[in-house]
């Protein structure tokens, strides 16, 4: 994961050192330029995290209660990807969309987490006799 990190990290300073010195002359270059670099670190990260998941996936896969972990990965997939959206709309000045990435993904999450919490909920009625 150490090698992972570090190429992310000189990706990311390359394309920062390059929109710097391109965005004074070309700004709608630099915008180019930010998401390119953001977006290949996200599938280099993603590719190297996604069979680190599958894997835990397939070890609690044999419990009980395998739902609730699939609800919580989903979870955090919308999470990370709401705030890498989020954090280029600010980069770029849009903090008004980036609030509506944020609002998006806080309403994705709780759509997501409403049918295990009515099945929770369920099952405390159950146990209290109501």
């Amino acid at each position: 994961m150490t090698a992972v990190l570090i190429k992310s990290l000189a990706v990311l300073l390359i394309t920062a050192t390059l929109a710097l010195n391109i965005g004074a002359h070309k700004p709608e270059y630099a915008f180019i330029l930010c998401l390119a670099g953001g977006g290949a670190v996200m599938l280099f990260v993603l590719g190297t995290v996604l069979p680190q998941v599958n894997a835990l996936k397939n070890a609690v896969d044999n419990i009980s209660g395998t739902a609730y972990f699939s609800v919580a990965l989903k979870a955090l997939g919308i999470s990370y990807l709401t705030g890498f959206i989020a954090d280029t709309c600010r980069d770029f000045g849009q903090s008004s969309l980036a609030a509506k990435a944020e609002l998006a993904g806080k309403c994705a999450i709780f759509i997501l987490c409403v049918p295990p919490a009515l099945t929770v909920l369920e099952q405390a009625l159950k146990f209290s006799g109501i």
